[in-house]
């Protein structure tokens, strides 16, 4: 237990000050990151499979529809609030809330990942808008409370396994996120048809989206390092 304990604080040590007031335990495993954190982690990657799944027929690449920019700019106030506010002493906040936000803030961050990952891979594209229909949005939004049961209702299933999973996620995004770097590769841009077509450059971004990470933990003890 002590190992996985270990494992998951290196996991998060470049990503977040990991304060144990600020964070959930779920059978007396701290999450790798703080609750605002953790829901940034969730809301990514809930609302990019709701993204792929929507759009399973053909893949979008459109400017999103102005309901994106309108929530995506309310996620953004509602974190900065909630942070500086709290930071400022202004009231005292709580997990729920700073997860709350966190969820919102990432479900504003997935959109554009997702048309990142689109407009770099795939060959077969639809220049559509994406969260322009009505339910399109409806789903959208109810990404904030099904993060938030992922969070409390899955946690309190899994206890002490939750937080491996919530790295899990952490590990995920990153993997995402540098599989849009391998993208503009020429051998692989604009080539991806189908999910068989992903598997070499998936190869390719785990080992990146795993370098960043460590690459954060480095300059993590370089200011520590620099502070002291």
């Amino acid at each position: 237990m002590n190992a996985y304990k270990e494992m998951l604080h290196l996991l998060g040590f470049g990503l977040c000050h990991q304060m144990v007031e600020r964070s959930f335990v779920y059978g007396g495993v701290q999450f790798p990151v703080c609750a605002r954190c953790s829901g940034i982690y969730v809301g990514i990657i809930v609302v990019l499979a709701l993204l792929f799944w929507l759009y399973r027929g053909a893949q979008r690449t459109g400017i999103p529809g102005i309901s994106f920019f309108v929530g995506a700019a309310v996620a953004v106030g509602a974190m900065g609030f909630d942070g500086l506010a709290s930071y400022l002493g202004f009231y005292q906040t709580t997990n729920f809330v700073r997860v709350t936000t966190g969820i919102m803030f990432g479900a504003g961050m997935a959109p554009v990942i997702y048309s990142l990952l689109v407009e770099s891979l795939a060959k077969q594209r639809s220049p559509k808008r994406i969260l322009s229909a009505p339910r399109e949005v409806v789903f959208w939004v109810l990404s904030v409370p099904a993060g938030l049961l992922f969070v409390y209702g899955g946690s309190a299933l899994l206890g002490f396994l939750a937080a491996g999973l919530h790295g899990l996620l952490i590990i995920v995004t990153f993997w995402l996120v540098a599989l849009v770097l391998v993208g503009l590769i020429p051998r692989y841009a604009h080539r991806i048809e189908t999910w068989r077509d992903l598997v070499e450059p998936l190869l390719w971004a785990l080992p990146i989206g795993c370098a960043i990470i460590v690459l954060c933990a480095g300059l993590q003890l370089w200011m520590m390092g620099v502070l002291q």
